[in-house]
């Protein structure tokens, strides 16, 4: 049996044999400023990682003598480097916690703070694990400055943001409600608003 889709004139696609992909989650468009920043904050935890594995090795490898020396020096080289890993794995997971899941889910604005201090600090461990980081930092300010409206960028008005009068459109992905054009992204789920 063959699979058969169709497409409405809405643009949805139907299949027969198989779940309604309405049915299914939509995955929800990104700015390209928060791409380029998941993408960026994962090669810099991913080189992070190579480094810590060859770091390591090279360690064991050049202090791997020790078999034959004391115990004394065996049982010190062993606690640096257990020392170091230990360190380079909770380090790896902060910034992974921190800084790539909260990209993932969106908040941008809550990834900023974590990816500028793992960046400064990855400068002093890797230089470039530490700028990529911190290319991220700048791309998920501009992820942020695409959510808002034009209007925002132009200055305070009556001591703050200009109050909202007017339309209000509800996010297709989540259903929460905002006034029309206060943001291009839903802050809670990504999705674009309008056409």
């Amino acid at each position: 049996m063959g699979l058969m889709w169709s497409q409405r004139l809405d643009g949805t696609m139907t299949g027969t044999g198989f779940a309604s992909p309405s049915n299914l989650t939509a995955v929800r468009p990104r700015s390209p400023s928060a791409s380029t920043a998941e993408t960026l904050v994962l090669a810099a935890l991913i080189l992070q990682i190579i480094g810590a594995v060859l770091f390591a090795a090279v360690l064991l490898f050049v202090f791997g003598f020790t078999v034959i020396h004391p115990l004394r020096v065996a049982v010190v080289v062993a606690l640096v480097t257990g020392t170091i890993l230990a360190i380079a794995v909770v380090f790896l997971y902060l910034a992974y916690e921190y800084s790539y899941r909260r990209i993932q889910n969106g908040d941008y604005a809550g990834a900023q703070g974590p990816t500028l201090v793992i960046g400064i600090l990855s400068l002093f461990l890797g230089i470039i694990p530490g700028i990529l980081y911190l290319v991220g930092y700048i791309k998920l300010g501009d992820a942020l400055r695409e959510q808002m409206p034009p209007g925002f960028a132009a200055g305070p008005v009556y001591g703050g943001f200009a109050p909202y009068s007017g339309a209000q459109v509800a996010c297709r992905g989540c259903g929460r409600v905002y006034y029309a054009g206060q943001f291009l992204y839903c802050p809670n789920c990504g999705q674009k608003f309008g056409p």
